[in-house]
């Protein structure tokens, strides 16, 4: 009997995984990870070399399809990626020098320029998008100053997933996620010239491709893929889609109401919507989503499990040097110190901004730090520990109350939500049901499902979410510790305003300090 698969393929900044799911069981029968290759000309860039991430992903696609063996009939391809960066190519299909990812920072002196000119706030009206260096736009902008001979050569330029599709298909690309972190004119979903003119870079507009929708097929896998991947010629490829929108599709978080936060090194809180978001105002991520909808994604950088790593290293040496012998591990630890202490952790609240660039939501503040609040001569390592996780969760309530919908599931996702304790900090603090599915590769999943709707395996994407994400643990919000979180979140905002002319001053001497 022959098995039907669909393959997903998350190209991501560090790391990139294929893997193929059946369809008729969404079983994952095959994957393969390998590290992106990544260049470090100098300090602040990050480059790669488009031939070897295509060759490496080409041998994790030609993996999983050795693993498949004969019987498996491959329906299609779905492909994501990091956003933002920028890949160009030229008028012979080569590609113009290095691609630049989206954490290069060359491009900072042009955003702080347009800033200057008093064009963010407009643009971020339009766009819903608070610009960074590692984007198009400022990409260009730098380019056309730094190397203009490069820059003349560029015949199309678009984002990380779409040299991959471009590599499988012939097809040159871009569909409206990747379009929108370009970003674009949020509301209307369609390019903005106003980017353009803003960064000084009309001539490009012509060549930002055509701008497809996730679900729709871009194509099919030719002759020269075919033989460096092992996929069958004419296999069917969909447009794909840029990875915060694949982790939410993954995740099975594609509705009004649903929600996602990643508990990774930062906290990503995002949520879906039938209509454009863009609050808080000059805070955070909008992105086009498949099927009409919006995602408004806003994140509090390192202030996720970088948090808990920092308090377990610092107060606890017992626990660091029994996990150092593999007397235990992190989940122990974090599991035992949690339920040593009560919710609330004995009125300790813990603001959680260790990140070097400060606060970025729900508000901007690049002064912030992480602080304790009501530390006494009694607090114990455990209420540390339980006070950094509640902390976390009172940054994750706070960043969803600035965004003006109706939320009543989050789904959880990253390294953190493997923990239980953690997950159900997190519904005790926002009073609301946390699901955390089990979705080793929500990405890959994600782009795995979009090629199953372009390819009319499922009508959409509920058909394909029902069949192919698996719901994993429930975790339903305790109303006894109600009002225990109510205080702490209100003290938590009630000290924001002090501290930061605290964090200010705190600045203002370390510069005279350094100075």
């Amino acid at each position: 009997m022959t098995r039907s698969v669909v393959i997903g393929i998350d190209k991501g900044t560090s790391s990139l995984k294929t893997i193929a799911v059946d369809l008729a069981t969404g079983e994952l029968v095959a994957e393969c990870g390998a590290r992106t290759p990544s260049v470090y000309p100098t300090a602040g860039r990050h480059e790669e070399d488009p031939e070897q991430t295509w060759a490496t992903v080409a041998g994790t696609i030609r993996a999983v399809v050795d693993a498949l063996g004969v019987g498996t009939s491959i329906a299609g391809v779905g492909v994501t990626g990091h956003m933002g960066g920028l890949w160009t190519v030229g008028h012979d299909g080569a590609p113009v020098g290095h691609a630049i990812c989206w954490p290069d920072a060359r491009a900072t002196g042009v955003l702080d320029a347009v800033h200057d000119r008093g064009h963010l706030d407009a643009l971020f009206e339009i766009s819903g998008n608070a610009l960074i260096p590692g984007t198009p736009y400022p990409l260009l902008a730098w380019m056309k100053r730094a190397e203009p001979e490069r820059y003349a050569r560029i015949r199309h330029f678009f984002m990380a997933k779409d040299y991959v599709n471009y590599r499988l298909t012939g097809v040159v690309a871009t569909e409206e996620s990747d379009l929108s972190f370009a970003p674009c004119d949020f509301r209307n979903r369609r390019k903005a010239e106003e980017f353009f003119t803003a960064f000084g870079i009309e001539e490009m507009s012509p060549r930002l491709p055509e701008v497809g929708v996730s679900t729709d097929l871009l194509g099919t896998v030719t002759a020269a893929a075919s033989a460096e991947t092992g996929l069958p010629v004419g296999t069917p490829v969909s447009a794909g889609t840029g990875d915060a929108t694949a982790n939410m599709i993954g995740i099975g978080a594609a509705h009004d109401g649903q929600a996602v936060t990643t508990i990774g090194t930062s906290l990503m809180n995002g949520t879906s919507t039938d209509h454009p978001l863009l609050e808080p105002a000059g805070v955070g991520f909008g992105f086009l989503m498949p099927e009409n909808r919006w995602q408004r994604q806003i994140t509090n950088s390192g202030g996720g499990t970088l948090c808990l790593d920092w308090v377990i290293n610092t107060f606890c040496p017992a626990e660091v040097e029994r996990m150092a012998r593999g007397a235990t591990t992190l989940g122990d630890v974090v599991r035992g110190f949690a339920r040593q202490t009560e919710p609330g952790s004995g009125g300790l609240v813990f603001h959680p901004y260790l990140n070097t660039a400060g606060a970025t939501a729900p508000f901007l503040d690049v002064n912030a730090r992480g602080s304790f609040v009501d530390f006494r001569p009694d607090t114990s390592s455990a209420e540390l520990v339980r006070a950094v996780m509640e902390g976390t969760a009172l940054s994750v309530r706070d960043c969803y109350d600035a965004m003006p919908v109706r939320i009543d599931e989050i789904r959880l996702t990253g390294g953190g939500a493997r923990s239980v304790e953690w997950s159900q900090i997190i519904a005790d603090v926002l009073q609301k049901t946390i699901v955390a599915p089990d979705v080793p590769e929500s990405g890959a999943l994600g782009a795995a499902m979009l090629a199953a709707v372009a390819t009319g395996q499922y009508a959409d994407l509920d058909a394909a979410t029902a069949q192919l994400v698996r719901p994993g643990r429930v975790h339903e919000p305790d109303p006894e510790t109600a009002s225990t979180y109510d205080e702490a979140f209100a003290i938590y905002r009630a000290v924001l305003e002090p501290l930061r002319d605290v964090w200010a001053a705190t600045a203002e001497t370390e510069r005279l300090i350094t100075a």
